[in-house]
C-alpha cells in the first residue's frame, strides 16, 4: 500500500512529487506580465537606452532576482511559514514603526514609506502584506471551528489593525484599505459568525464618519471627492485623472508604440511609471494590447484561485484566499483608478507597476502558491 501510494507520488516516491505540480501557466502569465511592465516603465521613463540606471532595465534585473526568490520557496515546504509565522509578522510591525520615525524612513511628497538603503529603496508595508497573511492563516487555521467565539474573532481584527494603523500614519491609504481587504476575504470563509460582520457592518458606518472628520488628510478627502467628477478641479485634484482618461481613449486599437499617448510624450501624465502606468500602456498599446494584459491577468487570478482548492489543509488554502484576493483587489482598484472609476489611492498594478518591493512581495506570494501546489501530494500521503 505504501509504495502504491509512492507511485502515485510521481518519479522518486516523497521526493520527485515536486515539480511535476508546479504550475508553468502561472508562470508564464507572471513572466509576460513582468516582461510588458519592463518595456512599459522604459517607456514611460522615456529612457532611450539600455543602461543600468534605466529603470525599465532596474525592474528587469530585479525581477530576475526575484524569480528566483520566488523557486526557492516553490521549492521549500509552505508549512514552515506556520512556525515562522510571528517572527515575520513582528519583523514586518517593527519595519512599519521604524519607517516612522525621523531620520530613519525616507520621507517623498509629504509621506514616509521608504527606506533608503544604498541607491534601492524599500517599502515595508509592501512585504507586510505578505507577513500579515501568513500571521491570520497561522492563527485562523490552528483555531478552527473556535473562531465561533467572540474572542478569537476580536484577536484576527487586531492582527490586521495594528499594520493598518502604522501603514495610515506614513500616511498610505490605498495600502491601508488593502489590508482590510486582507482580513475580510480571509475572514469570510471561517468559521465565525456572521453576526459578527453584521455588527462590524454597522459600526463601519459611524466608523467612517469619525475617520473622515478626524483622522483623512485633507488631500486624501480631495482625491476622494474629486476623483468621480474630476472636471471641479482640472488643474488640481483631478489633473491626472483626465489625461489618464485622455491617454487612454487616444491610444486606439494598436496605440502610438513605444513612446506612448499623446500625454505621456506631452508629459502631461504624471507618476505614469507606477501609479498610472495602465493608462500609459494603453497609450502604448492600444485597446487589443490591454485586452492581452487583461487576458493574461484573468489568467493569473484563475490559476491563483485554483490553489485554493488544491490545498490540502486550512492553512494553505487561507494563505492562498489571502494572496489572490490582493491580487485582485489591487489589479481592479488600480485599473479603477485609471479609468475614472475608482477613486486615486496609489495602489500599484500587480506585476507591471515600477517597484522592487511591489514585485517582489508579488513573487514571493506566487513562490507560496506554487509551494501549496507542488507539496499537496505530499501533504496527501502523510495523511493517506
Amino acid at each position: 500500500m505504501i509504495a502504491a501510494r509512492g507511485e502515485r507520488l510521481g518519479h522518486g516516491g516523497l521526493f520527485g512529487y515536486r515539480w511535476r505540480d508546479f504550475d508553468p501557466y502561472m508562470l508564464i502569465t507572471t513572466l509576460v506580465l513582468i516582461g510588458f511592465s519592463v518595456v512599459a516603465i522604459w517607456s514611460a521613463t522615456g529612457a532611450d537606452s539600455l543602461s543600468l540606471s534605466n529603470e525599465g532595465v532596474h525592474q528587469f534585473l530585479f525581477a530576475i532576482v526575484g524569480l528566483a526568490l520566488m523557486l526557492v520557496i516553490a521549492h521549500s515546504d509552505y508549512r514552515f511559514l506556520s512556525t515562522l509565522a510571528w517572527i515575520l509578522y513582528v519583523a514586518a510591525i517593527a519595519s512599519l514603526v521604524l519607517v516612522l520615525v525621523p531620520g530613519i524612513g525616507l520621507r517623498i511628497a509629504g509621506s514616509q514609506r521608504w527606506f533608503q538603503i544604498g541607491q534601492q529603496t524599500v517599502q515595508p508595508s509592501e512585504f507586510a502584506k505578505i507577513a500579515t497573511i501568513v500571521a491570520l492563516a497561522a492563527f485562523v487555521s490552528s483555531r478552527g471551528a473556535a473562531m465561533r467565539e467572540f474572542g478569537n474573532f476580536v484577536v484576527s481584527m487586531l492582527i490586521v489593525v495594528l499594520p493598518m494603523g502604522l501603514v495610515f500614519l506614513q500616511p498610505d491609504l490605498g495600502t491601508t484599505i488593502v489590508f482590510g481587504v486582507i482580513w475580510l476575504a480571509m475572514m469570510l470563509v471561517t468559521q465565525t459568525r456572521k453576526v459578527y460582520f453584521a455588527a462590524l457592518a454597522l459600526l463601519s458606518v459611524p466608523g467612517f464618519w469619525v475617520a473622515w472628520r478626524f483622522l483623512f488628510h485633507d488631500y486624501q478627502k480631495e482625491r476622494l471627492l474629486v476623483s468621480y467628477n474630476p472636471s471641479v478641479d482640472p488643474y488640481g485634484a483631478g489633473f491626472n485623472i483626465i489625461q489618464a482618461r485622455i491617454s487612454i481613449g487616444s491610444g486606439g486599437w494598436f496605440g502610438f508604440g513605444l513612446h506612448g499617448g499623446s500625454q505621456s510624450q506631452a508629459d502631461l501624465l504624471r507618476v505614469r511609471e507606477s501609479d498610472f502606468i495602465f493608462a500609459h500602456a494603453s497609450g502604448m498599446v492600444g485597446y487589443l494590447g490591454m485586452l492581452a494584459l487583461f487576458v493574461s491577468f484573468i489568467i493569473l487570478l484563475w490559476r491563483c484561485v485554483g490553489v485554493v482548492d488544491a490545498a490540502r489543509d486550512s492553512f494553505g488554502q487561507l494563505l492562498a484566499i489571502g494572496i489572490s484576493g490582493i491580487l485582485f483587489f489591487q489589479a481592479v482598484v488600480n485599473i479603477g483608478m485609471n479609468v475614472g472609476l475608482m477613486p486615486v489611492t496609489g495602489i500599484t498594478l500587480p506585476f507591471i507597476s515600477d517597484g522592487v518591493s511591489s514585485l517582489w512581495s508579488f513573487l514571493l506570494a506566487e513562490g507560496i502558491l506554487q509551494s501549496i501546489l507542488m507539496h499537496k501530494r505530499k501533504l496527501a500521503f502523510q495523511r493517506g
